[in-house]
């Protein structure tokens, strides 16, 4: 199996050689042809220049052998190689070959003897009448003339250099190019690798289009596992902040029982009841957790009466703010049915008290009263605690924050954003006074009935 670094290489210098090779053939072809015509023009031209000059030796017999030879070797011009002029009486006036030529004979024309041989006759006529025959032995075909052969391996060899020339050039080229891909390719793989251990790292990005596209596909990929996972964490230890309550009041209640401060009343263990309903939603919505398609912690709307929810609550919790000295109290018991998810309320309220209870010292007070008004209902809960500084205001309800007045006390940062994420499930809000020292007013207002509220919407 070949790498794509090799493909690549491979592809790249066969594209290559295989242009190089096709240029070459057609530019050698046509330099070819045009030196063929170019030859052909030029014989034709000797030619014409040798029948003048004859006719003129015919007709004026001024001319010695040695000056007619002389004249003759001027045009043994490849593809030229004898020249002969006879008189009208066949008497032979001048001969001359390049076989004769020391330079022309003894190293060229060796390695054309064997090459096929034609000759031309031309009748020399003056006034009508023939006065003698020019004899020019020739190459059968220009194309195979001695000068012709030298420039088709003259070209041969300038062709291969250039294939070599280029073929070394594209290999760097193509070196430097697949080694920067195979490197884009490598880091990216290994880009895929680390998210798939958990361990993303930053890569440099690649310059190729489409290298890059994969890169930021999996960055993607990356960012959305990331909040995935985070998402996931954050649920799982809402639900796990969420058990807390329950099971500190079923474990506050069962040491009251065992301590007989707390008889075994059928309100008491209503309240017990309570809390292990409490539990067992909470484990139905963990095992929501194991489908991802599935949608997490639904809304159950059912008609609520607050008074009894809250007292209900507060009858769990007393053990704890007693052991502590805080009072919890209810300040009106009106009775009052809104539409609500009442797990999801339950919730707010317990983790506001909850809240109170770890920021109040003892000695102090947390309260809590309700009103009603236009369809909404109004639920306060305040405390003599710590209270939250100005600047931490905006943050509280942030998963996972931590104030600076709660550096000291235990906890993860859930329980005021479970109260705001319960509250806007169920179409609550919730606004925050508070003073440093002096402590802090929660303020709910809920729809008493979320149909009409919807409908009107």
């Amino acid at each position: 199996m070949m790498s794509i670094r090799r493909q690549w290489m491979t592809v790249l210098l066969l594209s290559v050689v295989l242009s190089v090779v096709i240029n070459s053939i057609m530019f050698g072809l046509l330099i070819n042809r045009t030196f063929i015509d170019y030859s052909t023009e030029n014989y034709d031209t000797h030619v014409s220049q040798l029948e003048a000059f004859s006719q003129q030796v015919l007709l004026d017999n001024g001319y010695s052998q040695q000056q007619i030879n002389m004249q003759l070797e001027s045009h043994l011009s490849d593809p030229i190689k004898t020249i002969k002029l006879y008189d009208q009486n066949g008497n032979l006036l001048g001969s001359v070959s390049t076989t004769s030529m020391p330079m022309m004979g003894g190293m060229m024309g060796r390695m054309t003897n064997t090459q096929a041989e034609e000759v031309d006759t031309r009748k020399i006529m003056a006034n009508g009448t023939e006065i003698g025959e020019l004899y020019i032995t020739r190459y059968s075909a220009i194309r195979d003339s001695q000068e012709a052969r030298k420039f088709m391996v003259s070209l041969a060899y300038s062709g291969f250099i250039s294939l070599g020339l280029v073929f070394a050039l594209i290999f760097v080229i193509g070196l430097f190019i697949s080694r920067r891909m195979s490197r884009d390719l490598r880091l990216t793989a290994q880009q895929a690798i680390d998210i798939d251990l958990g361990n993303p790292g930053e890569i440099p990005k690649s310059r190729v289009k489409e290298i890059r596209t994969i890169q930021h596909s999996l960055d993607t990929l990356n960012a959305r596992l990331k909040m995935k996972q985070t998402s996931r964490k954050k649920l799982i230890d809402e639900l796990v902040h969420q058990t807390r309550t329950p099971l500190t009041i079923l474990k506050t209640h069962l040491e009251g029982f065992q301590d007989g401060i707390l008889d075994l009343t059928p309100e008491e263990i209503g309240v017990c009841e309570s809390q292990i309903e409490h539990l067992t939603a909470i484990i139905s919505n963990m095992s929501n957790m194991i489908d991802a398609q599935k949608e997490l912690d639904p809304v159950n709307f059912e008609a609520v009466e607050i008074s009894q929810l809250i007292k209900q609550i507060i009858g769990g919790l007393k053990i704890q703010f007693e052991k502590k000295d805080v009072e919890l109290k209810l300040l009106n018991h009106q009775k009052l049915t809104l539409t609500t998810d009442r797990y999801k309320l339950s919730q707010v309220i317990y983790n506001l008290l909850t809240n109170a209870y770890k920021f109040t010292a003892s000695g102090g007070k947390v309260r809590l009263h309700y009103f009603s008004q236009d369809n909404t209902l109004t639920l306060v809960v305040e405390d003599t605690g710590n209270g939250i500084a100005a600047a931490d205001k905006d943050k509280i309800f942030d998963v996972y924050f931590r104030g600076e007045n709660a550096r000291d006390i235990p906890g993860d940062g859930i329980g005021l954003y479970v109260v705001n994420e319960n509250l806007e499930k169920i179409g609550g809000k919730i606004e925050v006074e508070s003073t440093p020292g002096k402590g802090s007013k929660f303020v709910m207002h809920l729809p008493l009935d979320i149909e009409a509220l919807t409908n009107a919407d």
